[in-house]
C-alpha cells in the first residue's frame, strides 16, 4: 500500500467549507493511489472506481463535521481508510446479495423447466388444478364466471366487466386473485405428486 501523505489541515478546512472546494482535484490527486492501494490489497474483486466515488461523496457530506485532531481521534489517513473499508464491505454485501439473487432466480427457473416428456404430464397437473380451483366453495360463483370469461374463454377485460356490471379493475384485481390461486395449487400439486 502506498505511503499516505502528509495531512494538509488547510485541505481540510477548505474541503469542509464547500462540498464544490476546487481544492478535491488537490485532494484526489494527494489521496487517489493511497485508497486504491488499500482496495488493491484488501479488495481486488471489487471496481475501485467506483468505491472511489463513492467515499468522496461520503467525505464530502462529512467533512463539516469531522475535526482533524491526530491525538485523540488518530490520523486523517485512518479515517480516510475507514470510509473507503466501509464503502468497500457495502458494495460486497449488495455483490453477494446480487449474486444470491441470480443464484436463487437461475434455481426456480431449473425447477420450472419441463421436457416435452414432461408436457402431458403438466397439463394434467394444470387441469386438476383448475378443476380444483372452479369447484372451491369459497369463491363466489360470480368471481369464478368472470375469471372463465376473461382467462379461460379469452375475453377481453373490458366486455367481462359490462357483461357482469363491474369496473375494468375489478376484473382484473379478480382474475390476478385466481391465478395466484391456481399458481399456489399447482405448486401444491407438483410437491406431492
Amino acid at each position: 500500500m502506498p505511503v499516505a501523505p502528509k495531512t494538509s489541515i488547510t485541505l481540510l478546512k477548505d474541503l469542509a467549507g464547500s462540498s464544490a472546494s476546487v481544492r478535491w482535484n488537490e485532494f484526489v490527486a494527494r489521496y487517489d493511489g493511497l485508497m486504491r492501494g488499500f482496495l488493491r490489497t484488501r479488495f481486488p474483486d471489487l471496481e475501485a472506481d467506483d468505491i472511489v466515488q463513492n467515499s468522496l461523496v461520503s467525505l464530502a457530506k462529512a467533512l463539516p463535521e469531522y475535526h482533524y485532531t491526530p491525538d485523540e481521534k488518530g490520523y486523517f489517513r485512518d479515517y480516510l481508510i475507514g470510509v473507503v473499508r466501509h464503502k468497500a464491505l457495502d458494495a460486497a454485501r449488495r455483490r453477494g446479495a446480487e449474486a444470491d439473487k441470480r443464484r436463487r432466480f437461475a434455481k426456480e427457473r431449473d425447477c420450472h423447466r419441463t421436457s416435452p416428456d414432461d408436457a402431458p404430464w403438466r397439463e394434467a397437473l394444470m387441469n386438476a388444478a383448475l378443476e380444483q380451483l372452479m369447484s372451491d366453495s369459497s369463491i363466489t360463483p360470480r368471481n369464478r364466471e368472470i375469471f372463465r370469461h376473461v382467462a379461460l374463454l379469452g375475453e377481453t377485460p373490458e366486455r367481462v366487466a359490462a357483461d357482469f356490471g363491474v369496473s375494468r379493475g375489478n376484473v382484473d384485481v379478480i382474475k390476478k386473485r385466481m391465478v395466484d390461486r391456481l399458481r399456489t395449487l399447482v405448486a401444491a400439486m407438483s410437491e406431492n405428486g
